[in-house]
């Protein structure tokens, strides 16, 4: 006798192949049979007319801490992801230089929506420890920061690393991906990883691709200097052969709307030169990030207790406004790819007051000019400020969503205050808008984006394909049903359309009601695991 048994579903599998009619045998963690099946199991469950899909994976997220607090958020189980990475943009928990640790403490938490974070770690093999421990909801794959790194060995210095640091930087990361991080990312808009130059990130990047992991990358820009910041990746990636991953591809500021055509065929054409190039998008017009973003990064130098003593100078203040203020950045200025303070919105702040206004509304509120209110914020919040800010145009979201090299993330933070609606609508979103309505994907494109081609990417060997003897992360969908409530405002309203979530074997979304399991692992790379996902890979194409 089976554990479950889910009879009768549409199969989207996961590998792009035209869906097909079978049941669904699981026992303990893994699937053990899919066809006709005459057994009976513990727990049937009768999907007719519904889809039966692998668990989506969240190539790109900010839930790293979301493990430590007590609620654990279950609520994006509702929009149907399993496994999730963490550890983007260049922000991880791990390593540790507590030598350090008031700078790394400070430059995660906004990230970390304020979660309390233990730090009683110093390498990630230890980190990755800890998450065990405290037993994760959902399955946990992470990649170590370049900021992270950059903090523990030169803190938030605006120079190049010396040869020491350098060689102490490549060991640190090397130590880590021995411990199981699946590679490293980037985030070369914020300080620390602003300050790093391309020869530093092409021998981190040897590093990655000696352990056949991959190489994230926030890039310098988004924006006017894209279809530079595209090149610089490639180089790197030409240098070193590392398997790449553009995060969250877009283009910000209605004068460079268009320019993904350019990147995209980029993309293409070093794929076809042998290269492994891929991106992750999510499907909004607006990002999130910290406040702090829309500043020059030579005010965040030195750490953030450093940038609130300068947003407090009077002389400073007019430095940074007019660097602010400059239609021509030198910089990935925020605030000038949104246009105006009415489209940049505090969504998370310690100062609660500010959440869920403008910076424009919030200035009135105050009697203030918006350029004095927005360094206001970042100084009587302590940096404690998280924004959504409307830079981008439909046209650019659509095209990278349709393109072949690309997968859906959320790059979602989990929120305890207002949060973007990605976090839990996302990948709803994507099935509703452009499967069901705007048919720009087949549905076994776009679950192919979700799942096997993430899997792929990560080198999970056992994961993202509906198969026997794969791990039984599944869903049962309702298409009919699909919809994503959540928006801008009413961040809060969860997907209709997932019936059904099951984490290795147990189902943790039951007919649409939460169970309070935590069935989730932390997954950890493995060289040769990699290797076989690799050729794999190669083989289609990615």
């Amino acid at each position: 006798m089976y554990d479950i048994i889910i009879r009768n579903g549409k199969i989207v599998d996961g590998t792009n192949r035209e869906p097909y009619i079978a049941d669904i045998a699981i026992q303990g963690d893994e699937i053990v049979k899919v066809g006709h099946i005459d057994e009976e199991a513990n727990r049937v469950i009768d999907a007719t007319g519904k889809t039966v899909t692998p668990g989506f994976i969240d190539i790109h997220c900010h839930s790293d801490a979301i493990v430590f607090h007590e609620s654990k958020n279950p609520l994006r189980l509702r929009q149907g992801y399993t496994t999730e990475v963490i550890g983007n943009c260049g922000i991880s928990a791990a390593p540790v230089n507590p030598q350090n640790l008031d700078l790394l403490r400070k430059y995660c938490n906004p990230f970390f929506s304020n979660v309390q974070v233990p730090y009683n770690w110093q390498s990630y093999g230890e980190f990755l420890d800890e998450l065990e421990k405290h037993h994760p909801m959902l399955n946990t794959a992470g990649l170590v920061g370049h900021g992270s790194l950059r903090i523990a060995v030169s803190g938030f210095e605006a120079r190049p690393l010396t040869p020491e640091e350098m060689e102490k930087m490549e060991k640190l990361l090397d130590r880590s991906m021995d411990e199981g991080a699946f590679g490293m990312s980037t985030g070369l808009i914020y300080p620390p990883g602003v300050f790093a130059d391309t020869q530093e990130l092409k021998n981190l990047a040897k590093v990655i691709a000696d352990h056949n992991g991959i190489f994230t990358s926030h890039m310098r820009s988004e924006s006017s200097g894209l279809v530079e910041a595209v090149q610089e990746i490639l180089d790197i990636a030409e240098a070193t052969g590392v398997s790449v991953e553009i995060s969250h591809h877009k283009a910000q500021g209605a004068q460079n709307k268009g320019k993904s055509r350019i990147t995209l065929r980029m993309i293409a054409d070093a794929n076809k030169n042998g290269a492994k190039i891929t991106c992750d998008v999510y499907p909004y017009d607006a990002a999130s990030t910290q406040f702090s973003a829309c500043l020059p990064p030579w005010s965040l130098e030195g750490g953030v207790d450093k940038l609130v003593a300068r947003c407090s100078d009077p002389e400073i203040r007019t430095e940074i406004i007019a660097d602010m203020s400059d239609k021509d950045p030198s910089y990935e200025n925020f605030f000038c790819y949104a246009g105006s303070w009415d489209r940049v919105l505090i969504n998370e702040c310690s100062v609660k007051s500010y959440e869920g206004k403008t910076v424009m509304q919030i200035a009135r509120e105050n009697n203030q000019d918006p350029n004095e209110m927005a360094l206001d914020i970042i100084r009587n919040s302590d940096n404690n400020a998280m924004m959504i800010v409307f830079t981008q145009d439909e046209e650019d979201i659509s095209r990278i969503i349709q393109d072949p090299y690309s997968m859906i993330c959320t790059d979602g933070f989990p929120g305890l205050g207002p949060y973007h609606p990605r976090y839990t609508a996302a990948f709803t979103r994507v099935l509703e808008k452009y499967v069901m309505q705007d048919q720009m994907l087949s549905l076994q494109q776009a679950i192919y984006k979700m799942t096997g081609m993430p899997a792929e990417k990560l080198g999970l060997t056992d994961r993202g394909v509906i198969a026997e003897n794969m791990k039984a992360d599944v869903l049962i969908l309702n298409m009919e049903k699909i919809h994503d409530n959540s928006d801008y405002r009413n961040y809060k309203a969860l997907s209709d359309g997932i019936d059904y979530v099951m984490i290795n074997g147990q189902i943790a979304l039951d007919n649409g009601k939460f169970n309070n399991i935590c069935a989730g692992k932390v997954l950890r790379h493995r060289r040769l695991q990699a290797e076989q996902t690799s050729l794999l890979c190669n083989k289609r194409g990615l």
